[in-house]
């Protein structure tokens, strides 16, 4: 069996009975149940029937375009975790072709009626980064991070849609705008299930992997148990500053002032369906997303972290892939060294990385990163979020865009040349490859 590895762009190899055992083992620890027959039918005409009676949020004319024509059942497979006891499976799930997809789609859009306050969520590292440095620290400070177990699959869909319930009746939408979106969560949540080999699964609760709407479903429930419960566990605890990043969470704490040995517990009480693991610091250090925070008395020192298990593989300069696609690594490699904040010392190492990188996938290396001082001050990055101690509500809101997309299977420099004809359209290009290790293999 040929498969990808969670982190560290690996190719895993394994033999199939392994790969298998792994599914199942994942399969049998989060509560699903084997149906007897296959629903894919019975989901398709409920979704025909709430998108017909949506008549307030979907104009006629456009029923058609939330129906996903001949569905099929979502599909899972899993990336192996190299870095984790026992290399369990991240699960990846197909849900594209499912019947609720593409209303799972609209859901997700509309469902940003609810306002929700971001109170503790970060938006990415260069945000973290700058709060970190805004956060007061002692000698005595220290880190500790938290991660949610198995998130989607242990999120209560019925009372979370009591919370969407709730939270859209506050903010004074209409009763049959709420009575449909409601619809379409109810719908959307109970048709979670896929298959594995010949077998037709169902998840008994908790939110779809795969889904389009999981990830926003998510937040109202999370933002609402924070809302309710961080402030109180916060001052029992004297916590400095909290941080979440979706399911992986990052605390401040003294340790003077705090019982680590506590903080899980009182964590894992938040409420019964989640439970929590913990890391805390060693050598004065610890990873969070894609650095490490060295602690230094009253400042912390930012590096960027890479797993044990990572390689330096991105998509080589001589394979037959679009630019685009070959530069997108290099410039993510490059705009996280020059808005990191990092030291001279951190910087220079990074730097070199960066250069044995390109050397190693066929890059020239003509062009070296430039250093570009005091960006990450000159973006408001911190504008959804509250410290620990506020919580005035704040509203996301999503931007729409007239442009179209056409997608090409590229081949070589034709497809280049035939795309150049829409570059003063309306259309944007994306391009898309077959030419994978499993292509070839399979």
């Amino acid at each position: 069996m040929v498969t990808s590895a969670d982190k560290g762009n690996s190719v895993v190899i394994l033999p199939i009975q392994q790969y298998q055992l792994k599914i199942h083992n994942f399969i049998t620890n989060n509560s699903f149940q084997i149906a007897k027959t296959n629903p894919t039918k019975t989901y398709q005409n409920q979704i025909r029937k709430t998108i017909n009676n949506s008549t307030q949020l979907i104009k006629p004319e456009h029923r058609w375009k939330y129906v996903n024509l001949n569905p099929t059942e979502a599909t899972i497979r899993g990336l192996i975790k190299l870095h984790k006891t026992d290399q369990p499976i991240c699960p990846i799930v197909k849900w594209q072709h499912a019947p609720a997809y593409k209303l799972a789609k609209l859901l997700t859009e509309k469902i940003q009626l609810a306002s929700l306050p971001y109170a503790y969520n970060i938006k990415h590292t260069s945000q973290l980064i700058q709060e970190l440095k805004q956060t007061p620290l002692t000698p005595t400070s220290a880190f500790a991070s938290l991660d949610i177990t198995n998130m989607y699959s242990n999120i209560p869909t019925e009372e979370t849609k009591y919370i969407l319930y709730n939270s859209l009746t506050r903010d004074m939408i209409d009763q049959h705008t709420i009575t449909e979106l409601i619809n379409w969560y109810e719908i959307v949540t109970q048709q979670n299930y896929l298959k594995n080999n010949d077998q037709i699964i169902i998840q008994k609760d908790g939110l779809a992997m795969g889904a389009p709407s999981s990830s926003i479903t998510s937040e109202i429930f999370l933002q609402n148990i924070e809302q309710k419960h961080l402030p109180s566990i916060a001052k029992k605890l004297n916590l400095t500053n909290y941080f979440r990043y979706v399911d992986d969470i990052l605390i401040v704490y003294d340790t003077q002032q705090t019982d680590i040995t506590s903080l899980l517990s009182d964590f894992d009480s938040l409420h019964p369906k989640l439970q929590f693991t913990i890391e805390t610091e060693h050598n004065n250090q610890i990873n969070y997303l894609d650095i490490t925070i060295h602690r230094q008395q009253t400042k912390v020192k930012i590096a960027i972290y890479r797993k044990p298990t990572y390689t330096d593989t991105i998509i080589p300069f001589n394979s037959n892939h679009p630019t685009q696609h070959k530069y997108a690594a290099v410039g993510f490699l490059q705009n996280r060294l020059n808005t990191y904040n990092l030291l001279t010392k951190e910087f220079r190492e990074e730097e070199n990385i960066i250069q044995n990188i390109l050397y190693n996938n066929a890059f020239h290396l003509q062009t070296q990163p430039s250093r570009k001082k005091h960006i990450t001050q000159t973006r408001t990055i911190s504008q959804n979020r509250t410290p620990l101690t506020s919580h005035t509500p704040q509203t996301q809101h999503s931007t729409t865009s007239n442009k179209y997309w056409c997608t090409f299977t590229y081949t070589g420099k034709e497809t280049t040349f035939i795309t150049k004809l829409f570059k003063h359209t309306n259309i944007r290009v994306a391009f898309r490859t077959n030419n994978s290790i499993w292509k070839h293999l399979s």
